[in-house]
Order: C-alpha cells, then sequence, then structure tokens
C-alpha cells in the first residue's frame, strides 16, 4: 500500500554520472507543504551532450508516472491556445489522453518537463481606447486569480549541429493541472 501520493522513490532524479550537468537544471517541485520532487530540465536554448540526453529519457517513465498521479487526482486542462481559463469545464483524468491530446497536433514528445507555478493575480488587457480625442494607455479590462498548478511540457530531443536540443511543445498547446478554478472579475469603468 502507498501511504504518500507521490512515494520517495520517485521523488529523487537518477544522479548524473559525471558530477554535474552543464546544460541541466534539477528543480525541485513542490507537490504539497511537504512534498516536493526532483526533476531535471534542459536549460533555455543550451545544446545538450548525449549524456545529458540519456538522462534526460531515462527519467521520462518516473516524471510521466508523477505527472500521471496529477492527472489522475486533479484532472487537466489541455487547451489548443492561450484562452485555458474558459477550458476549465473539459477536464482530463486520463494519462493517455492527455499524451493523446499532444500526438493529435503531431507531437512526439520523449522528455517530460514539469513546472510548480504558485498563485498569481495578473491582468487581461484589452485595446487601448480612445476618448475624448485623447488616447488612453491600455488598461486592465479583467484582473485574474489563477490558482496554484503545474504545467506539463512535452519536448521533443532534436540532433543539431554540437549536440541536441529540447524543442518545446508548440506554445498554442498547453497542459496544466489546476488545484482550484481560475476566477476573472471584468473591471468597471468609473
Amino acid at each position: 500500500m502507498i501511504n504518500r501520493f507521490i512515494p520517495e522513490e520517485l521523488a529523487i532524479a537518477p544522479a548524473y554520472p559525471a558530477g554535474y550537468p552543464p546544460h541541466l537544471i534539477l528543480r525541485e517541485v513542490s507537490i504539497d507543504g511537504n512534498t516536493s520532487v526532483q526533476i531535471w530540465s534542459p536549460k533555455s536554448d543550451a545544446i545538450l551532450l548525449p549524456e545529458e540526453v540519456n538522462l534526460l529519457r531515462s527519467d521520462r517513465l518516473r516524471v510521466e508516472v508523477i505527472c500521471s498521479r496529477l492527472v489522475w487526482l486533479l484532472g487537466a486542462n489541455c487547451s489548443e491556445n492561450d484562452d485555458y481559463l474558459g477550458t476549465n469545464d473539459k477536464l482530463i483524468y486520463q494519462w493517455e489522453d492527455v499524451t493523446y491530446f499532444a500526438a493529435k497536433y503531431g507531437f512526439k514528445p520523449n522528455v517530460i518537463d514539469l513546472l510548480f507555478c504558485p498563485s498569481t493575480i495578473r491582468p487581461i488587457y484589452g485595446s487601448s481606447v480612445q476618448r475624448c480625442g485623447i488616447q488612453l494607455p491600455n488598461t486592465p479590462i479583467q484582473w485574474v486569480m489563477e490558482p496554484a498548478c503545474w504545467e506539463i511540457f512535452f519536448l521533443e530531443i532534436k540532433p543539431v549541429v554540437g549536440g541536441f536540443k529540447a524543442e518545446p511543445r508548440s506554445q498554442l498547446l498547453s497542459v496544466i493541472v489546476w488545484t482550484g478554478q481560475p476566477i476573472s472579475k471584468t473591471v468597471v469603468d468609473t
């Protein structure tokens, strides 16, 4: 019987065979107040060494199990655009359906990354307005409170000159596991 949501053996990332990898970051990803997991992530725009690629690929199953447990418990919001706020009613609870979503767009990830994002309050801007012949600065039309979430990134490792590069999924595809529902409020013009 598992007495922890993420068993300890899944929380620890495998060690890099020769010291510390120069093009990877070992991040601690919070799961709850008492649990975090280690995730190897490629540095942005880094050219990866073959040993780094082997580490990422060999760790995929462990990261996939962690992601599948989060999806099973909370559901994943899979969106084809940045408008994930309106799609929270279509939660997916099966990991296979999440990977099908990515594959539907021709994406064949061989590395999975996971990022924890704390609660955020942010503005949504509309177009700038003109009043009394004066162009007013672009002001928020809504404020959104996004609860803490995990974003799942599907990466493809591709050979490039000098090594390998992790290509992220399209910016239009989003896989987010929310801890609650985002709330938005429209700004009332007074």
